[in-house]
């Protein structure tokens, strides 16, 4: 984040940094996948699998706040009708791509068994979200700008923490605490849970990929 980034209300940070982990994750999930065809690796299909699929159920959480709290809202305040509507059209993209992965991650076995599908699609839905990302932080500083406060974060924000699964209060800020560089943190929430749970996220990204 760039020293003006880190001045925007601390949900806009965390949601900067949750599509920072996001890509990070589908680039290695989709890798790790690619070598599983190449060489099979005992146990690491099921820890790939398990952590896959939370990164899913991240990334659909995520756009389902924002097509429930921050685009109606915005509609409403008569914010910039052209960037919803390429937002949400990006949204419905890849709500197609996420599909295709979370299906082929369900389908991958313990043999490897259909590894190149999960990383095809984890390819596909990496390239639609960089995308995505990309325009949806130019827009929201941007041409959204005006329409957007510190109340339709805050609800954002609370909307986001009461509808999430319940694995995610602990998941969540080591995760983004993993991405976060200098001057970043006030984008993690729960700070004091990213050091303490550092630990059991590593575990699960090395039964993924078989390094933290």
């Amino acid at each position: 984040m760039t020293p003006a980034t880190a001045q925007l209300p601390k949900a806009h940070q965390t949601m900067i940094l949750a599509h920072r982990a996001m890509l990070c994750d589908l680039s290695r999930i989709a890798d790790t996948a690619g070598s599983l065809t190449q060489r099979p690796v005992p146990g690491r299909p099921s820890g790939l699998q398990a952590y896959g699929l939370r990164i899913t159920e991240i990334i659909e959480h995520h756009h389902q706040g924002e097509d429930d709290i921050i685009w109606p809202e915005l509609s409403r305040r008569g914010a910039d009708a052209e960037a919803l509507a390429l937002l949400q059209k990006e949204h419905d993209d890849l709500q197609r791509h996420q599909t295709d992965l979370h299906d082929a991650l369900k389908a991958l076995t313990e043999d490897g068994g259909g590894a190149e599908a999960v990383e095809k699609a984890a390819r596909a839905t990496h390239d639609a979200l960089g995308t995505h990302t990309r325009d949806e932080e130019r827009e929201l500083t941007g041409r959204l700008a005006p329409a957007l406060d510190a109340d339709l974060w805050k609800r954002f924000e609370g909307g986001m923490v009461k509808s999430a699964a319940r694995w995610t209060l602990w998941f969540m800020p080591p995760w983004l605490s993993s991405v976060a560089g200098p001057g970043e943190e006030g984008g993690i929430p729960a700070r004091p849970m990213a050091a303490l749970m550092a630990g059991r996220l590593r575990r699960h990204r090395e039964a993924a990929f078989g390094s933290a």
